[in-house]
């Protein structure tokens, strides 16, 4: 899409021109509105300060927040004069705000690394087995507004503030969002709970909710809430300090994943001055130290479905996540629901298109994450010589090894972004032909965690340091052939370092022996036990997994051999699964799809996953009546309209026209399948 059009406006912003939905009267929608994208992020962010606000409606909000929250310790402001108007002083107080530690594998140091979003811990009333379902609503539904008031009292009055200050910012927000909570914070953006006051009334929203099909693991994306339901999004402000290139590129990527399964999906974006501000679904989730040691094999085969579900969505577009770690996986255990979320790090991949030396061809659509060149294209006796001379230095004496202290040689440039412990062999050795092998590397990281029952395992100073603990791993011998399909050579005369290695396997027995004893499958766990293996535990009420209510590690007393066998059999399974996707050399490593017809990750019950896979835009059943147009990239369907022969041209935005499967996209289908559609559509 064009970068003019990749900014919305918000819907109380007085350059919005508020058209009614093209679409909606297509498909039988109320006329709603769309939440068009249409501000030119290529103008200079001003340096103005936030708009004028009154202080009645300051007090207006604090009296808000006081009756909404009354137990909360809210803090008291003094609106006195300055240069700018709505400047807040905060008078002085007692409460000394709790700071957050990070661990060092949820966030990394390097500069152009994104922090770890915290998802934060969103708990839920207890209910008892007996409420009806309208009482389960209900509690629900308090708990999501007021979740603030289950964190420390200091940390309630800092997120108070937060909030006042991004609603001082960007004074339009309050009119179609309540902020709540914050969800999480990190070094380029800060996430808040909100609930959408237009989503019933205000909005078209088939565009983003997008139309995956019943038997979908996705299928949620598209259910619309009912009239009668509270809708919470997620409300992200990107700091000033990030720059306009960066917003851009993520909101453009997050524009072009529309319609992805397990992806989240970008609601609309806006600016006001400096002020960026992305909406998004909100997904429950809880925190993934809370439930790794403990989750069943059953539950871990539902997390790596959702993640490589959307891994193929998004390589499928030609979009690498690069920072693909449990921080970035919105996970709700209770459910099996995940999210793949924060696309600030991602990249386009540059198909055909190759940037340096390496021994493999950049991805095609047919080989996702390239292949090796033909041997007639190498030069053979070069590659020999330089394996060669690597392996005599290897032998050499310490004086003889390593690299220049004052290095004269020009520097590799590559894309090495993401966090230190999950990124590729391919991304530390600088790789300038870098595939969507590097997010299933980094999905292979936490498939070890839940397997090894470990967290963080590796935890590297440096690259240099993060090819030594991979070598340890995969053995001297592997780590000089991954590093040659680069056209590096890795030297290294350290003792312990073998030449063949260990295996993936190995490690993960090793470190975790009783791998192959199954543990009691807790109920708090999706997809519900079958009722031998369940405990005598109820399911926590709290959207972190709690050890004081499920049996957490606890083991059968006595499993029966079947039992053993059985088990036995699906570990095999997840550790041949770990080996090939963390395979070193990136063009031998797992795609998302075949990934996803492994046997650790076929479900027979489920359909196959070709068969409910959203295509690209342009691709599958109706490709042919697609097309982007030349001058303004805007996204176009042919149709044909009742009583007309020749086909029309009809822009649609990001998100519709979309082809599941083998099944055309809802502007190619039979009338039954558009009537059908054009119902689910009503209301929305």
């Amino acid at each position: 899409m064009a970068a003019t059009a990749l900014f919305s406006c918000h819907s109380s912003n007085p350059f919005e021109n508020t058209l009614e939905s093209p679409s909606a009267g297509a498909h039988g929608c109320p006329p709603l509105f769309h939440r068009h994208m249409d501000i030119d992020l290529a103008q200079q962010f001003s340096d103005d300060g936030p708009s004028e606000t009154t202080l009645p409606q300051l007090e207006q909000y604090h009296s808000h927040l006081a009756q909404l929250f009354p137990d909360a310790n809210i803090p008291t402001y003094n609106y006195g004069a300055s240069s700018s108007k709505n400047t807040l002083e905060k008078m002085p107080t007692n409460l000394s705000v709790e700071e957050s530690v990070d661990d060092e594998m949820l966030s990394d140091d390097d500069e152009e690394d994104e922090e770890m979003v915290d998802p934060g811990d969103e708990l839920e009333v207890d209910l008892d087995d007996d409420d009806d379902e309208e009482e389960e609503d209900e509690g629900d539904t308090t708990d999501e507004e007021s979740s603030i008031l289950l964190k420390p009292r200091s940390e309630q009055a800092e997120i108070l503030e937060e909030i006042v200050d991004l609603e001082n910012a960007v004074p339009d927000l309050a009119e179609d969002y309540k902020l709540l909570d914050r969800l999480g914070t990190g070094t380029f953006s800060a996430v808040y709970k909100a609930l959408d006051l237009g989503y019933h009334t205000r909005w078209h929203n088939r565009e983003w909710h997008g139309r995956h099909p019943p038997n979908s693991s996705a299928h949620y994306q598209s259910a619309s809430h009912p009239r009668d339901q509270k809708v919470y999004v997620a409300v992200k402000r990107i700091y000033v300090t990030s720059g306009p290139e960066r917003i851009r590129n993520e909101i453009s990527i997050m524009e072009d994943c529309r319609g992805s399964r397990h992806v989240s999906q970008i609601i609309t974006a806006f600016r006001h001055q400096d002020q960026v501000v992305v909406i998004m679904p909100y997904q429950r989730n809880a925190d993934f130290r809370d439930y790794y040691k403990y989750m069943p094999l059953a539950s871990v085969k539902c997390y790596f479905r959702c993640m490589f579900r959307a891994l193929r969505d998004i390589h499928s577009r030609g979009i690498i996540h690069r920072d693909v770690k449990p921080a970035n996986f919105l996970y709700d255990p209770r459910t099996g629901i995940g999210t793949l979320c924060d696309f600030g790090l991602a990249c386009r991949i540059e198909r055909g298109q190759s940037h340096g030396a390496c021994l493999h061809t950049p991805p095609t659509r047919d080989f996702p994450h390239g292949r090796l060149k033909p041997r007639v294209d190498l030069n053979v006796d070069r590659i020999k010589k330089m394996q060669r001379d690597a392996r005599l230095k290897s032998a050499s004496p310490s004086d003889k090894i390593g690299y220049p202290a004052k290095d004269a040689r020009p520097r590799s440039k590559a894309n090495r972004a993401g966090t230190r412990g999950f990124r590729a062999p391919e991304v530390l050795l600088k790789c300038g032909d870098q595939t969507g092998a590097i997010d299933v590397w980094s999905a292979g990281m936490i498939l070890l965690f839940f397997l090894t029952k470990k967290f963080p395992l590796f935890q590297s100073n440096d690259d240099t340091e993060a090819l030594m603990e991979i070598a340890v791993v995969i053995g001297k011998k592997r780590m000089e052939k991954t590093a040659t399909l680069h056209s590096r050579v890795f030297q290294s005369n350290v003792p312990s370092l073998s030449q063949e290695g260990t295996t993936w396997r190995q490690l993960v027995e090793n470190l975790n022996p009783n791998i192959r004893v199954p543990a009691v499958h807790d109920p708090y766990f999706f997809p519900p036990p079958p009722p031998s293996r369940a405990n005598s535990h109820p399911p926590s009420s709290s959207s972190a997994y709690s050890r004081s209510s499920s049996a957490g590690p606890e083991r059968y007393s006595s499993p029966s051999p079947a039992d053993l066998e059985a088990y036995s059999a699906e570990i095999n399974f997840a550790l041949d699964f770990l080996s090939q996707i963390m395979e070193p050399e990136s063009t031998k490593r797992l795609t998302p799809r075949k990934a996803l017809y492994h046997p650790f990750l076929r479900d027979p019950a489920e359909p196959e996953d070709d068969e409910v896979v959203p295509h690209p835009f342009g691709f599958g059943a109706c490709s042919e009546h697609h097309f982007v147009d030349e001058e303004t990239d805007e996204l176009c369907v042919r149709v044909k309209l009742e009583g007309r022969e020749d086909w029309v041209v009809r822009r649609v935005p990001a998100g519709e026209g979309i082809a599941i499967g083998k099944e055309p996209c809802e502007f190619h289908r039979d009338p039954a399948a558009k009537q059908s559609d054009q119902s689910e559509g009503e209301g929305e």
